[in-house]
């Protein structure tokens, strides 16, 4: 078997078009993806927010004392840089980008910002809360003025009430999709050498498969060997591209989850090479129009994990979510989502399950259909 297993291994390695297909191509996929997306990673990751604090209107013009600076001055936020300035040092500022937006202070509160963006509609809710406060303080002291004192502790005491939760993983955005699809379609693309070990061990559409019929080797020897070499080879070729997008593109970071990672591409690549391996055993089709089929699969899987338009996989898990629990694309995103950006153990063993489930049921579908196939003459 280990024999056969390696004949198939050199047969693959040798066919320059099909390793061209399912792993120099997506390296060139990742390149593009790179000049063309690349500069838009961490665009709307969460820095440091600089802002100025302007006091008008007053006679004294130092800030300590009025109650909006120290408002924003004392909240429990390390993304907030609040600097006081003049009117004339915050308007130059704001104009060279220093700063994302100005607070004035004084007898009217108000902001003015630069360029909208998450950022600074941040700044906004900020104004908001404090302006919903004081107007609940001033109805409570015209209402009630015996429960003020009262009033006033609960809302300075807001985080005895409160708990930060965070997300964990990195902080990463939309753009993100598009690399963890590429990763996904690449996986899929093992379904091309399930597909192709396949056919390679049938009688009646190889003659490779002929000999191996007519000779002593059992069945489920060449079935193993078949399966075994599409899955290494599958998973040597996406381990290539991980070390391709993260060493040396750098478009993602998998220091300290490698082991996960590699789990998730084990889980995905059987998924596909077992899909190849059912389409292989299609009837009496030619390898052309196998090799069709293995294509239509792979894209339409990729096409509905992201890879070519951002979006389309939450549509389905909105309208159809059925659909997203066996496309392996799919999973395999929700995987790496799992991993690299939500820390989500729940998604993340819900993806692997499923990945590993499905692709034992499609093996076991192709064994059933190769052990089953009979040849009258050879």
């Amino acid at each position: 078997m280990f024999l056969i297993m390696k004949r198939q291994i050199l047969v693959n390695i040798r066919e320059k078009a099909n390793i061209f297909w399912t792993m120099f191509f997506p390296l060139i996929l990742a390149t593009l993806f790179h000049f063309t997306l690349g500069g838009l990673l961490g665009q709307n990751e969460m820095g440091e927010i600089s802002a100025a604090f302007v006091l008008e209107d007053t006679a004294s013009s130092a800030v300590e004392g009025d109650a909006f600076f120290e408002y924003l001055d004392h909240l429990d936020q390390e993304w907030l840089k609040l600097t006081p300035m003049s009117d004339e040092e915050a308007r130059a500022a704001l104009k060279e980008d220093e700063i994302l937006g100005i607070f004035y202070g004084g007898r009217e509160r108000r902001l003015v910002i630069g360029e909208n963006s998450i950022h600074t509609s941040m700044l906004s809710q900020l104004l908001d809360i404090y302006e919903k406060n004081e107007t609940l303080l001033n109805r409570i002291a015209q209402e009630h003025p015996e429960k003020l004192p009262g009033a006033a502790a609960e809302l300075a005491g807001y985080r005895a009430s409160t708990e930060t939760v965070s997300f964990g993983g990195r902080s990463m955005d939309n753009v993100q999709n598009y690399f963890f699809a590429l990763i996904a379609m690449t996986c899929l693309y093992g379904s091309f050498m399930g597909m192709y070990n396949t056919v390679g061990v049938q009688a009646n559409t190889s003659a490779l498969g002929a000999r191996l019929a007519a000779g002593c080797v059992k069945r489920y020897e060449s079935i193993t060997a078949s399966l075994l070499s599409a899955w290494i080879i599958s998973f040597a070729e996406v381990a290539v591209l991980l070390f391709y997008m993260d060493v040396v593109l750098g478009d993602i970071d998998l220091a300290g989850q490698i082991g996960r990672i590699l789990v998730i591409c084990a889980a995905a690549t059987l998924y596909s090479s077992a899909l190849g391996m059912v389409i292989g055993t299609v009837g009496s089709l030619s390898e052309k129009l196998k090799n069709g089929l293995v294509v239509a699969v792979s894209m339409t899987c990729s096409f509905a994990a992201d890879l070519m338009i951002s979006g389309v996989k939450g549509a389905i898990e909105k309208y159809v979510p059925l659909i997203n629990r066996i496309n392996p694309g799919a999973l395999t995103t929700d995987a790496f989502y799992s991993v690299l950006v939500y820390e989500d153990a729940e998604r993340y063993f819900r993806s692997l399950g499923l990945l590993a489930a499905l692709g034992l049921l499609l093996l076991g579908i192709a064994v059933l259909s190769m052990r089953r196939m009979r040849y009258e003459s050879i």
